[in-house]
Formats: C-alpha cells, structure tokens, sequence
C-alpha cells in the first residue's frame, strides 16, 4: 500500500467522519461519570490495545469506580478497590467479532494512577468538568488535564478532548500518525520524545500542515490516519 492510495483513504474516511462528528455528543452533556470513563479509557491505552483499554474502563465503571463518590474512600482504600476489581479477567473483544478473556496488566500501576487522579482532583473540590471550564483554550486544557491526571502526557489529553468531543484542532501523535508522518514527510520522531509539550506541538503544527492540505480538521485527519494505518498494518499492507 503506497502512499497515493493511503492518502485516498484517509480521504474517504474523513468524509464519513464529518458526518459522524455531527452526532456526537458534547462535553457538556456529559456527567462527571462519564468524563471519568473516558479519562480512564485514555489512561489505559496508553500501555495497551485500544479495546483492552475500553474493556478495563467499563470493569471500573461497573464496579462503581468511577464515581466522584468513590473518591471519598480515601486514596488507599480507592486503589484497593480498583487493584481487586482488575484482578478479574475482561472479555475484549476481537477483529474477528469473537471476544476473549484476558487478565490485565499493569493494574497496581493504572489503579495507583486512578486513585491518584480522583483523590487529587475531588478532594480539592474540583471536577473533570470544571478544569474544562476554567481553560481559555484547547491547548490550555490539554496542560491543564495533564497537570491533573496522573497518565496523562500530551497525547492522552489530546485523545480524551477529542473522544468527549471539547476539540478537533489537536493531533492525537501515537505510533500510527508518527508511522505516516514518517512516510508522507519523511519526518522521524521516537514516541519516547512526544512526552515534552514541547517537542509534541512541534510535531503537531507539522500534523496541522498535513490536515490542511486534506481540507479537515486535525482531530478528523488524525483520527482517519489512525484507522487507515492500523488496518493497513493489521493486514499487513505496509
């Protein structure tokens, strides 16, 4: 698969994506739970697959987890409960359309990281929707959100603001965009750097050229980048 032709899918996917993008719902919609979902989700898969990720989140939200309430357990008694709810296998599922049961991996990391994030922001009586509030950009909530959720690096909190849909001007740079920059614009860069804001907004404006020479949003290019070399990789294309 060359690039003309990953380009042309990048193109048809971001059409459908724009239509997609028009039913999604808003942040503002969202409860505090919901936020906390997706925070979850962003945190997990930053060590994982993505619908390992998504399983893991929907275990702590079953069990209760992902509540401002929880938070009132006390940073200890948190990360107990959400050590013991991972030692539970999840079904994830797969390409195929079958699941599979898998036992986690990192969980005393992640339920340290989540008991940390919700101890650190509910007992200073403030919420997910508040730190969204108070920033006067997309940018200064990315730094606002990685200030306060431990897991979050530049590209964690540019994936939870265009999941809950608060942006569409910030790139999501994981191994995939980096995978594509590197054969559309010859540009290498080791993921290990992208943990500098730094070093990633730089990158990024080099994503925000890409973007605008397809006609859409970052989060909409960025978003059918992803997909397109996932899959192309998955099948083995590259």
């Amino acid at each position: 698969m060359n690039i003309l032709a990953i380009n042309q899918t990048i193109r048809h996917i971001c059409s459908e994506i724009s239509v997609d993008l028009g039913k999604s719902v808003g942040w503002r919609s969202m409860t505090e739970a919901d936020l906390l979902h997706e925070m979850a989700v962003c945190v997990a898969g930053s060590q994982m697959r993505f619908e390992f990720a998504v399983a893991i989140a929907d275990r702590l939200r079953d069990d209760g987890l992902l509540l401002p309430s929880a938070a009132k357990n006390g940073m200890q008694a948190l990360k107990d409960l959400a050590r013991a709810s991972l030692d539970k296998p999840v079904d994830v599922p797969m390409p195929d359309g079958t699941s599979k049961s898998y036992r986690p991996r990192f969980k005393n990391r992640l339920a340290s990281l989540l008991a940390s994030t919700m101890h650190g922001i509910y007992a200073q009586s403030e919420s997910l929707h508040s730190i969204l509030h108070q920033a006067s950009s997309a940018k200064a909530a990315r730094q606002a959100l990685i200030e306060s959720v431990f897991g979050f690096g530049p590209k964690q909190a540019s994936l939870f603001l265009r999941r809950i849909g608060y942006c569409t001007d910030l790139a999501v740079l994981d191994v995939h965009v980096l995978d594509y920059l590197r054969l559309a614009r010859g540009l290498c860069v080791a993921p290990s750097r992208l943990g500098r804001i730094a070093t990633y907004e730089e990158v990024e404006e080099t994503f925000r050229e890409v973007a605008s020479d397809f006609g859409h949003s970052v989060g909409q290019v960025d978003l059918a980048t992803w997909l397109t070399m996932r899959v192309a990789k998955r099948e083995s294309l590259l």
